[in-house]
């Protein structure tokens, strides 16, 4: 897929993808135009930038090897299985429902917390090579 990179800084660039076509040689991903109304600004992303791309310059990006189930675990598995586990916890200590409920709001939202500071800077692109 191809992206204009916007900004660049610590080994990543920030990128816009703007491939909008497929050729018969290669299936069109539809990453470009996932989950977009037609007037929507495309999505930034932050790309690893070992090939050091300037801020204007056309690449060509992929995604790391199994990207979308490593994000899935992180991001969906995980916050479920901790949910469970704090359930089950307020089972064995026997809270009431609201109570049990409440404390897996808790589980839940300093789930997010963690995931939202840890996963900062997380990036499952890079870029491959600057498009000519």
């Amino acid at each position: 897929m191809y992206a204009k990179v916007l900004k660049t800084y610590k080994g990543k660039a920030e990128i816009e993808i703007v491939c909008k076509e497929a050729s018969k040689e290669n299936v069109h991903c539809g990453v470009c135009s996932m989950g977009q109304k037609p007037s929507v600004k495309p999505e930034t992303v932050l790309a690893q930038n070992r090939i050091k791309a300037k801020p204007g310059d056309m690449v060509t990006c992929e995604l790391k090897e199994h990207a979308e189930v490593k994000a899935a675990l992180m991001l969906l598995i995980g916050p479920l299985v901790l949910f469970m586990i704090a359930l089950g916890l307020a089972n064995a200590l026997a809270l009431e429902l609201w109570q049990s409920f409440l404390l897996g709001l808790l589980v839940l939202g300093i789930t997010y917390i963690i995931l939202r500071y840890a996963l900062k800077n997380k990036t499952y692109y890079y870029i491959t090579g600057i498009k000519e």
